[in-house]
């Protein structure tokens, strides 16, 4: 039940949660986006023109793409159905393409990649190993691996902010791959932002229209990248403001219980429990006739992204990356909801399933 007008919350103040990362003892960059960063860890890290990278065959066009640009070639490895790496087929793969790097990811906070990576680096101590811990923006402490030589976060996922992502790099970078800030990209997306919480009281379909046509320009930038921008100085003032205990807390719990909710009713991606003492990104769910079931749970003002689209040679790899790509919503658990909000979005789930 909805509790309205009791006992006011305590107020939470910031702990310095992006701050207190330099205790993992690396370099900290702060770029505009994801992908950006992405890049410029390509551009870092290539060793030479015919240099050659693994890939997760589940993985988003945004993160192969900064290497496609800088000219790396990519060959995708398979994974498990919970998404871990399929070391078998990782180990056939490092003998017959001897690569120069690997990128890894630990999906929705569940599949860790240590195991994979150690594998890596016994074989071959000089594979630059990368790993995108968007899904784990709130917990890098807990997985934290020393043989990880970069660390990349789109933080834009975790936090409202205008833009913003991190790389954790062990060796310093050539700050010369940076351009300057262009500051109309983050003053459109803060404009958007604020016009966002306030259609939430007010349910102006006007300005619901204008923001979401500026969030949509504003992605359209991002697509197009050809250079790396660092992030504004709005999205840094924003991330002072971040208490990421409270952040983690709420994800846990959220997760937790939309998890025991849906259980047995709906399938889910293997393994997920192993995120609850982190701080889980998303729940994925598993949907025949899945774009029509986006539909209906939008309709009932659930909005589940699909993560993600993949091409047609990282099909061909992984059967098990395809059948999440076509199948998958990612149902989301983050420091926005609570309680209640689970009991909703489970209860729309179930009855429309």
């Amino acid at each position: 039940m909805r509790e309205f007008g009791s006992e006011q919350p305590a107020i939470i103040l910031p702990d310095c949660y992006f701050d207190s990362l330099k205790e993992l003892g690396r370099e900290i960059t702060y770029l505009r986006s994801g992908r950006e960063s992405l890049l410029y860890v390509s551009c870092n890290c290539k060793p030479g023109k015919e240099a050659t990278i693994l890939f997760p065959a589940y993985c988003c066009w945004s993160m192969s793409t900064p290497f496609e640009k800088s000219g790396w070639n990519i060959v995708y490895y398979r994974l498990n159905e919970d998404l871990t790496v399929d070391e078998a087929y990782l180990e056939e793969l490092l003998m017959s393409c001897k690569p120069d790097a690997i990128l890894a990811m630990n999906f929705y906070g569940s599949a860790s990649t240590r195991s994979a990576i150690a594998k890596v680096k016994a074989f071959d101590e000089g594979i630059t190993v990368i790993e995108d811990f968007s899904h784990c923006t709130f917990s890098i402490k807990h997985v934290f691996d020393e043989h990880v030589d970069y660390y990349v976060s789109s933080i834009r996922k975790s936090v409202g902010v205008c833009d913003g992502a991190m790389i954790l790099s062990k060796t310093k970078m050539n700050p010369t791959y940076i351009q300057a800030e262009v500051n109309d990209f983050s003053d459109r997306r803060a404009v958007a932002q604020k016009m966002k919480v306030r259609y939430s009281f007010s349910k102006d379909q006007v300005s619901k229209q204008f923001f979401l046509g500026e969030i949509r320009d504003c992605e359209v930038v991002l697509n197009d990248f050809t250079v790396v921008r660092p992030m504004s100085e709005k999205a840094k003032k924003i991330l002072a403001q971040i208490n990421g205990e409270e952040i983690a807390y709420a994800r846990r719990e959220n997760m937790k219980h939309l998890w025991t909710l849906l259980g047995g009713k709906v399938k889910m991606v293997p393994g997920l429990e192993r995120s609850f003492d982190g701080a889980p990104f998303s729940l994925p769910i598993l949907v025949e006739n899945r774009d029509e079931f986006q539909h209906k749970l939008a309709q009932n003002g659930i909005y589940a992204p699909v993560i993600w689209p993949i091409c047609y040679e990282a099909r061909k790899v992984c059967p098990v990356s395809a059948y999440v790509s076509d199948n998958m919503l990612s149902i989301p658990i983050d420091q926005r909801y609570d309680w209640d909000d689970m009991e909703d979005i489970a209860k729309n789930i179930i009855d429309l399933l």
